[in-house]
């Protein structure tokens, strides 16, 4: 009996001491737990410990300690990772680093600044300069001396000839009265002489209104004959862009003949958006290129802006009076517009490249190099961009050196560091959430 009891005693207390461990390790756990709910830390392993104490050796900012700024990891400040000791608000780099990423500067100085509008644009002919010519008087078009578009004619061409009866009826009216007048005017009294003149005036008139000239009259009342036909003359010269009769066809008053288009002066179409809008103005000068001529440009200016606002591209049209003498410029190309305007009326102004601006989303920054590999962030307040810069308003003086290049790099740095902007998650938007 005393043999079997032995083995049960040994099981008892193996059970025992492995229920005490459980136990132990349970309450040591809690405590763990706890521990590290009340300071917010993540309990590491010992060697993942070790491998983030090197990594915040190399990346962090600079830390103060008792009144001095060590860099973690490091002793009394001595230069074993990228950012050196620094003081608040300023990132220090190494010259290797600043040289790997390329990081340059540039002085602030006085600029004559000129806001650049690039757009395209479409030409088009001149509104003003278009003529219709249209038949005087019915009749039927015998001959057309322009008949087909693209036709450049001058002022005074013939275009065409018509044959009207009225125009013959009215013709032998204005003879009866010349003779008329004539004969009164040989033995007749002073109130028949003024009625055959009234006559022969109102007749001479109808044939101005019809479109005969006086150099036509002039001729009829030498050779005393008629011409059965009127020719229709150019009234301006252009080009003729529309032919709407053919020889034979029979026309009233009215009807349209041709289109003729002056297109020594065209226009530029162009569309400009909503938020330049404020800078273009009547009378600016623009310059012109298109595909057709590699290395030509040509020079309007503005006339007209479009009182309304296209709400599908919230754009607006501008239109630019472009001179053609040559007829280079066609209707239906596209050109590509510049529109240079100058800032502060052609006076210097405090201006920085607009590739030194950080903006965070609640204000801009520019990084200031104190001393070489030094740089402190400064808050500035910048106008339009004009071109590759900016006009400077307040912030900055003239002759400092700022950061145009890998700024978005110090900026991380800042960042990591719990900086200037690591408030507000940066400018990347990273924060230490993001580096972590």
């Amino acid at each position: 009996m005393g043999e079997k009891r032995k083995p049960d005693r040994r099981r008892t207390l193996v059970f025992s001491s492995l229920a005490v461990i459980l136990l132990l390790l349970a309450v040591g756990a809690w405590r763990l737990m706890e521990a590290s709910r009340s300071t917010g830390r993540v309990p590491r392993a010992p060697a993942e410990e070790k491998a983030q104490a090197a990594e915040a050796s190399v990346q962090t900012g600079p830390q103060e300690v008792e009144g001095e700024a060590v860099h973690p990891g490091s002793e009394a400040g001595a230069d074993t990772g990228r950012v050196k000791a620094v003081p608040k608000d300023t990132v220090s780099l190494n010259p290797q680093t600043v040289k790997l990423s390329d990081i340059r500067t540039e002085p602030v100085q006085y600029r004559r600044l000129a806001k650049e509008i690039q757009t395209v644009g479409e030409i088009t002919y001149d509104e003003r300069r278009v003529k219709v010519v249209s038949a005087w008087i019915g009749g039927r078009i015998d001959r057309l001396y322009v008949d087909f578009t693209g036709v450049v004619v001058r002022k005074g061409d013939p275009l065409a000839d018509i044959y009207s009866p009225q125009l013959v009826s009215t013709q032998q009216e204005y003879l009866l009265a010349l003779e008329t007048k004539e004969r009164m005017e040989a033995g007749g009294n002073e109130e028949a002489i003024q009625s055959a003149s009234d006559l022969l005036n109102a007749t001479r008139l109808r044939l101005l209104l019809w479109g005969i000239s006086e150099r036509q009259i002039d001729e009829m009342e030498k050779t005393w004959r008629i011409n059965p036909q009127m020719t229709i003359h150019a009234p301006i010269g252009g080009t003729v862009i529309e032919k709407r009769v053919s020889e034979g066809q029979y026309v009233k008053t009215g009807d349209p003949l041709y289109t003729i288009v002056d297109l020594s002066v065209v226009w530029a179409l162009a569309d400009v958006y909503e938020f330049e809008m404020a800078w273009v103005k009547r009378g600016q000068k623009v310059s012109i290129a298109t595909p057709a001529y590699p290395g030509k440009r040509f020079t309007g200016k503005v006339s007209f802006i479009d009182p309304f606002l296209d709400t599908k591209t919230r754009s607006v049209k501008v239109r630019m009076d472009v001179a053609n003498a040559r007829l280079k410029l066609k209707p239906g190309m596209f050109v590509e517009v510049k529109l240079k305007i100058p800032l502060e009326k052609q006076k210097p102004v405090l201006s920085i490249p607009y590739t030194a601006v950080l903006d965070t989303g609640v204000r801009k920054l520019v990084y200031v190099e104190l001393e070489k590999g030094r740089y402190k962030p400064v808050e500035v307040r910048v106008g339009p961009r004009a071109g590759g810069y900016v006009p400077v308003l307040s912030g900055l003086k003239e002759g400092e050196e700022i950061v145009v290049s890998a700024n978005y790099l110090i900026d991380s740095q800042s960042t990591i560091g719990g900086g200037t902007t690591g408030g507000f998650g940066g400018s990347l938007g990273g924060g230490h959430k993001g580096m972590n």
